[in-house]
């Protein structure tokens, strides 16, 4: 796939740890996102032959275009991952340095990288070479705690190769508090030529379209706005287009939610898939009266017979008032 397709007026959804699993990317691809990443793969564990690993970049076509994101520490340690991982066959790879999370960092992994823009210019042209004419793109933040080092580091990424960059615009200590700073997209997108992905706070239609305009970013990439609302990238779309979108009702919501349960429980066998899928259901189910008492239930609940029972139940309360 050429760079220009995958980069331009795109909707990208973004990689969440312990959420964007091979099971919701399909739930989104239904709804209209464009491009999708695997959850974040750590290539220590690549390296160590665990064998949960594989389960994060499993994909099929159907996916396609789809990009696998490979985080730690060091140059040798990314490529060695990348190498792992090119069984898989994606559409691109993705680099890693803009996790907060502490067990990422204290690692030197993720954000933490933004503190040693060497080693950025070391990844990147390393992993250049290894997949020549080959995507990748590369995720930061603005800075480890501030942005003294934005403009150099996005230079660095450009100029040893990489393909696009995707930027969330908070630093790492401010992990997800306060408002993303939109300005340095738009400054990015002024610094470099490499294409620029979007990221953070779209949340609605309006924010999707809003972020195409205020920064002219080439793509945008969508992560807690999409959790329990896939619905949002065709909203992004219809918006995009001056079209109306349809309300989702919230027989719609229920439904996408117990499709979800389902293909959970196909994936993954009933005790990961009801784990996993109780993450899900405040997002889904968010606004609606009984919500609370349903998220209670479910959370002491362990075979599948029973949740399914309690949705249909909560289902008839909700609209049958």
């Amino acid at each position: 796939m050429k760079s220009k397709e995958l980069f331009t007026k795109k909707l990208w959804l973004a990689p969440l740890a312990g959420y964007t699993d091979y099971v919701y990317r399909k739930i989104c691809k239904q709804f209209g996102v464009d491009v999708l990443l695997s959850e974040m793969i750590s290539a220590d564990a690549l390296i160590h032959r665990n064998k949960k690993t594989d389960l994060l970049a499993e994909f099929d076509d159907s996916d396609r275009p789809i990009g696998l994101q490979v985080f730690s520490n060091t140059a040798d340690k990314i490529v060695k991952g990348i190498q792992i991982l090119q069984k898989f066959k994606p559409d691109f790879f993705d680099i890693n340095m803009g996790c907060p999370i502490k067990k990422v960092v204290k690692n030197c992994a993720g954000a933490a990288l933004l503190k040693n823009p060497l080693e950025i210019a070391a990844i990147v042209r390393q992993t250049r070479e290894l997949l020549k004419d080959d995507l990748f793109t590369v995720k930061i933040r603005i800075g480890w705690d501030s942005d003294e080092h934005f403009e150099k580091i996005i230079k660095i990424i450009e100029s040893e190769g990489a393909s696009a960059i995707i930027i969330h615009p908070r630093t790492r200590s401010q992990l997800f508090s306060g408002k993303s700073e939109w300005n340095y997209i738009k400054k990015a997108k002024e610094i470099v030529k490499i294409p620029i992905i979007g990221n953070g706070d779209i949340l609605t239609c309006e924010d999707g379209v809003r972020m195409f305009r205020e920064t002219g970013c080439d793509s945008i990439m969508i992560g807690r706005g999409a959790l329990g609302n896939p619905w949002l990238f065709s909203q992004i779309k219809d918006k995009m287009k001056n079209k109306e979108s349809l309300q989702v009702t919230t027989r719609e919501r229920i439904k996408v939610m117990k499709e979800h349960l389902l293909a959970s429980l196909d994936f993954y066998g009933e005790t990961t898939a009801i784990k996993l899928f109780r993450k899900f259901v405040p997002f889904y189910t968010k606004g609606l009266y009984g919500s609370s008492h349903l998220r209670d239930k479910i959370n002491h609940l362990i075979t599948k017979n029973e949740i399914i029972d309690v949705i249909n139940s909560f289902e008839q309360s909700v609209i049958n008032g």
